[in-house]
């Protein structure tokens, strides 16, 4: 498999281990957990469905057959203090970024436009119906992502959405780096817009190659995140190392108890369980120069939940 570096898009300034670094003092905090519930039992049995339709035989070659394009937006909403500070050279390197991590899985995306909008409500998130509403694009296979300049997590949100983390400093009031929603089994040809209305993934600024946020400022969560979009679960899901623990349902992604913070050399959170961690999966918490790849597990479940569960909706 390709491994994949960040290294020449952005200079790395500091090899700390999470967040802004100035000449003033940086509070550090480490990446928090999943910000909502697990996946619901919906999913679930979906998922159940996509494990069958896997392990029939000739089901990995069937799975690579033909490149998924996925037509995609993308959405700029910036406070008035952080207007114009998202540039056309973030935008594109965020793109070209995000081709470069899905193409050993041949998934393409297909960037139909770009918006701006200035709005201190909608940077901070605190109205995200309203915001998706007025912004979203195409039907439920458009992948839609938000960036804002002061995400925050939706105010008793009780949907599908994933943090890359909690985290504090003196350059960032938000607290979370994004979140997505994972495909939903209900949702059908025929379902009404106001029905997948806040499909789509939630992107902190900052983190865009170029963005203020060190460490992560090279589009990692940008990729991570719509990991979730189409289909995947960290891969510390569950972060057990019980073998009643399925943990992201994916064989090849070694077992795993906790998130990986910053980049370590090492890292083994099931010592009984074979395999390392898995620290250079772009489904862990690791700082972006720690993200390489996704395991060919991954990639095949990828494309069937794109094919159970969004093409053609």
């Amino acid at each position: 498999m390709v491994r994949h570096s960040f290294a020449p898009l952005v200079v790395l300034v500091t090899a700390l281990y999470i967040l802004q670094a100035q000449c003033t003092p940086v509070v550090f905090q480490k990446r928090g957990i999943c910000a909502t519930e697990d996946p619901d039992p919906s999913f679930l049995s979906a998922l159940d469905l996509v494990q069958v339709d896997e392990s029939r035989p000739n089901a990995g070659s069937e799975a690579r057959q033909g490149p998924i394009e996925i037509e995609t937006w993308f959405h700029i909403v910036t406070s008035k203090a952080e207007a114009g500070k998202v540039t056309n050279d973030m935008i594109n390197s965020q793109f070209s970024i995000l081709q470069d991590a899905y193409e050993d899985a041949s998934i393409l995306f297909r960037l139909l436009g770009v918006t701006r909008h200035v709005n201190d409500v909608w940077a901070r998130n605190e109205d995200e119906v309203a915001m998706k509403t007025a912004l979203r694009k195409g039907s439920y296979r458009t992948l839609n992502v938000y960036f804002q300049t002061d995400l925050q997590a939706s105010p008793g949100d009780t949907g599908r959405a994933n943090h890359r983390g909690a985290l504090s400093s003196n350059d960032l009031s938000s607290s979370v780096l994004g979140f997505c929603t994972l495909p939903d089994p209900s949702i059908n040809a025929t379902s009404a817009r106001a029905d997948y209305i806040k499909d789509g993934c939630n992107v902190l600024a900052k983190t865009m190659p170029g963005g203020s946020l060190d460490l992560y400022n090279r589009g990692g969560t940008a990729i991570h995140e719509i990991g979730h979009w189409n289909g995947l679960l960290h891969t510390f899901q569950g972060e057990s190392c019980s073998s009643d623990n399925p943990g992201d349902y994916i064989a090849d992604t070694p077992q795993q108890s906790t998130p990986t913070d910053g980049c370590p050399a090492r890292k083994d959170s099931c010592v009984d369980s074979p395999g390392l961690d898995p620290i250079h999966d772009f489904m862990d918490y690791s700082s972006d120069v720690c993200y390489e790849s996704f395991t060919p597990g991954q990639t095949q479940r990828m494309r069937r939940m794109w094919a159970s569960m969004r093409e053609g909706k």
